[in-house]
C-alpha cells in the first residue's frame, strides 16, 4: 500500500474517531454541522427562486422597443460602451440593468463557493486536520463580504464576474481588500480571519505544534534530535483541542449567517429567516458555554470572546 493510499485510510478511521469524540462531548455538535450545511442549501434554493432575471429582461425589453434601439447598440451599451445617438441617461439604465444582472450571478456563485469552503472544513475537521479545516474559513469569509459588496455595488460585480487573468485579480483583490477588512470588523469576524489566514497562508511553528514529536539520541559525545510531524493535527491527550477547533467553525457559520441575509435580500423563505437561524444560533451559543464552563482556557487561547454568540 502506499503512504498516500494508507493516508486515505486513516482518514475513513479519523472520521469515525473523531464523530465518536465530538458525539461523548455533545451530540449536538455533531448535528450542528449538518444544520450549518442544510442552511446553506435552503440559502441557495431559496435564492434560486427569488433572483430571477423577469425585471431585467422587461425592462430592457421594454427601452429597446420604447427607444428603438438596434441589436448593434445595445451591445455596445453592454459592454460599457456608449454609441454616440444614445442618450446618457438611456446608456446608464442599460448598464444599470447589466449590473443587476451580474449582481445575481456573482453572489450565487460565491453563495455556492461559501457552500463548498465550508464543506471541505466540515470533512477536514472530522479527519483531523484542523489547519486547514480553519484556513478554508478564509475562503467563506472572503465570499460572503464579496457578496456583502455586490449587493450594493452591482458594477463590482461586473468587474469581477469578468476578471481576466492574474493582474486584473490582483488589482481587483487590492481595490477590495479594505472593503472586506471593514466587513470583518462590522460583523466581528476579525480574529476568525486572522486566525484562518494564519492557518492557510502562512507557515508558523504554532501551527506544527499538535503534531509535532521531538525525541533525542545520544552516541558518544554526539547528540542527534530527531524531528517527525504526524499528519493529523490532534493531540492524543488533548482531545479537546479538537473540539475547540470545531466550535471555532460553528461558530464563524453562526456569525456568516447574518451578513448572508442582508446580501441576499432575495432569500425570502421565512422557516429559514424566523426560525432555522436563530435555532442554530442559539444552539452554538449552548454548545459554546458548555465547553467554555469545561475548558475555559481554550476559549482564550484562540482569541474568541463569549460576547460574540449572542444573537
Amino acid at each position: 500500500m502506499t503512504e498516500i493510499n494508507k493516508l486515505i485510510e486513516a482518514d475513513e478511521t479519523n472520521s469515525q474517531e473523531s464523530l465518536k469524540l465530538f458525539d461523548q462531548f455533545d451530540p449536538s455538535l455533531v448535528t450542528s454541522f449538518d444544520d450549518a450545511a442544510n442552511l446553506l442549501t435552503v440559502f441557495s434554493r431559496s435564492f434560486g427562486h427569488g433572483a430571477t432575471d423577469d425585471d431585467t429582461q422587461h425592462s430592457m425589453a421594454k427601452l429597446a422597443e420604447e427607444e428603438g434601439l438596434t441589436e448593434p447598440e445595445i451591445k455596445q451599451a453592454l459592454s460599457g460602451r456608449r454609441p454616440s445617438s444614445m442618450r446618457n441617461d438611456l446608456f446608464e439604465k442599460i448598464v444599470s440593468n447589466r449590473n443587476d444582472y451580474y449582481s445575481r450571478r456573482s453572489r450565487g456563485l460565491l453563495l455556492l463557493q461559501t457552500y463548498r469552503s465550508y464543506m471541505y472544513s466540515a470533512t477536514d475537521i472530522r479527519r483531523l486536520r484542523a489547519g486547514t479545516a480553519i484556513g478554508l474559513m478564509r475562503l467563506e469569509i472572503e465570499a460572503v463580504a464579496l457578496m456583502s459588496l455586490f449587493q450594493v455595488n452591482t458594477e463590482l460585480a461586473f468587474n469581477w464576474f469578468n476578471l481576466k487573468g492574474d493582474r486584473q485579480g490582483k488589482v481587483f483583490y487590492n481595490k477590495t481588500k479594505k472593503d472586506v477588512s471593514e466587513f470583518c470588523d462590522r460583523f466581528e469576524l476579525t480574529a476568525e480571519w486572522n486566525l484562518a489566514s494564519s492557518a492557510s497562508q502562512h507557515s508558523r511553528f504554532i501551527g506544527l505544534v499538535d503534531g509535532l514529536s521531538i525525541s533525542s539520541s545520544s552516541n558518544l559525545d554526539r547528540y542527534t534530535n530527531i524531528f517527525s510531524l504526524a499528519l493529523q493535527d490532534f493531540d492524543p491527550e488533548k482531545p479537546e483541542q479538537l473540539i475547540v477547533r470545531a466550535l471555532y467553525i460553528l461558530r464563524t457559520q453562526a456569525k456568516l449567517l447574518l451578513p448572508l441575509q442582508l446580501a441576499l435580500p432575495e432569500v425570502s423563505d421565512p422557516l429559514l429567516l424566523e426560525t432555522r437561524i436563530p435555532k442554530f444560533i442559539k444552539n452554538i451559543g449552548m454548545i459554546y458555554d458548555k465547553f467554555e464552563k469545561k475548558f475555559p482556557e481554550f476559549i482564550e487561547s484562540i482569541g474568541i470572546e463569549p460576547k460574540e454568540t449572542d444573537a
